[in-house]
């Protein structure tokens, strides 16, 4: 009598962002270096330029740098652009999309400098071993991914740690000074440790500065999000939300903005709660 057949082995998910260490590394790297490369260069070395654009750019993403370039190379300018954060979204062998949040300082010989930041989704593609860019996507929104089928393991956790940043996170940037104790209560319910007891800490401070300002923030449902990182046992992560905010009231201009948010998360049970937050600082344009 012949013996059972062994098990199969559960199929690997399509999407191996954070569940690949080694790959997630290798991605995150390459595309960081590409973006880097491509966009730090000096106006008046066309050739030099020429050649890093050959090496880290291809299809929609060269076309998009072309018309960059085309508006600075009448002029001297030296660029320089620092990747500040990066969330690996979706990875495939040889193909990736990743949120970035970049710094450009470019400097004239005069003397006269420029500081930007960027918010960009980045789509990548692996070719003879290198990372390209194909896709630059200056305003990104809503989900990233879209599954085929139900993640399973660490892949499931990945994609409920996402989705916690993104509706969480829009929690903690909701700001109503007509309702303050109540997005006061809000907040509080999705924070956890450093972040709650710093709530509690500066509450009467706060609520009298968001009072006094009158300024009123509303969290755009569009906004998306990106895993930094994810503990190997599911239970700690970070990520990077590209929030989208619209304000009104106050001594600031109505309008819509895009704010890169670093935020920690932790889970507590079948629930991820923010440990703490930060905006990233790129510059201002």
């Amino acid at each position: 009598m012949s013996a059972p057949p062994a098990p199969s082995a559960p199929p690997a998910p399509a999407n191996v962002a954070y569940v690949d260490a080694k790959a997630t590394s290798e991605a995150v790297s390459g595309i960081k270096k590409a973006v880097e490369s491509a966009f730090s260069y000096d106006s008046t070395k066309p050739d030099e330029v020429a050649k890093t654009e050959q090496e880290y750019l291809t299809g929609a993403a060269r076309a998009q740098f072309d018309k960059t370039f085309a508006e600075v190379r009448t002029e001297p300018v030296t660029t320089q652009t620092q990747v500040m954060e990066t969330g690996l979204a979706e990875l495939t062998p040889d193909h990736a999309r990743m949120l970035v949040a970049a710094a450009q300082h470019s400097q004239r010989p005069d003397g006269a400098a420029n500081q930007a930041g960027a918010l960009m989704l980045v789509t990548a593609v692996r070719t003879n071993g290198r990372w390209q860019l194909q896709d630059l996507n200056f305003d990104p929104r809503g989900p990233m991914t879209t599954g085929a089928a139900p993640a399973k393991g660490l892949a499931a956790t990945r994609d409920s740690a996402v989705d916690a940043a993104r509706r969480d996170g829009g929690i903690l940037m909701t700001v109503d000074p007509q309702n303050i104790d109540r997005n006061y209560a809000a907040w509080e319910n999705v924070a956890a440790e450093p972040l709650l007891t710093e709530f509690r800490k500066s509450r009467e401070e706060t609520v009298d500065r968001i009072k006094q300002t009158g300024k009123k923030a509303t969290y755009g449902p569009d906004s998306t999000a990106a895993l930094t990182q994810i503990s190997p046992d599911g239970t700690h992560a970070s990520a990077l939300l590209a929030a989208v905010l619209t304000t009104s009231g106050g001594q600031q201009q109505a309008g819509e903005n895009r704010l890169p948010v670093h935020l920690d998360l932790v889970r507590q049970g079948s629930e991820w709660k923010v440990s703490g937050m930060k905006a990233i600082s790129v510059g201002n344009s």
